[in-house]
């Protein structure tokens, strides 16, 4: 199976990465990453080849499956119900 990544959901994917780049700005951007591979050495490797030449430095913040975000939106739509 081919791993492949996106800005997007996308049918099949396993996985979302919460990434944070630098660029020498005063702020940092961030951008959720969707796979069908969990591997984060794979991840890191597939940016750090595809990055531009602006980013100085990029890091992982957050790794979630797709059942575990299924599960904290369900919660957060339980709690958030009655507002």
């Amino acid at each position: 199976m081919e791993t492949k990544y996106s800005k997007e959901q996308f049918e099949g994917f396993t996985h979302r990465f919460i990434v944070e780049f630098e660029t020498g700005e005063a702020y940092k951007h961030t951008m959720h990453i969707y796979s069908n591979s969990g591997s984060q050495e794979m991840i890191k490797n597939f940016i750090h080849k595809n990055k531009s030449s602006k980013v100085n430095y990029f890091k992982i913040v957050y790794v979630a499956t797709k059942e575990q975000d299924e599960i904290a939106s369900k919660l957060i739509n339980e709690t958030l119900s009655g507002l």
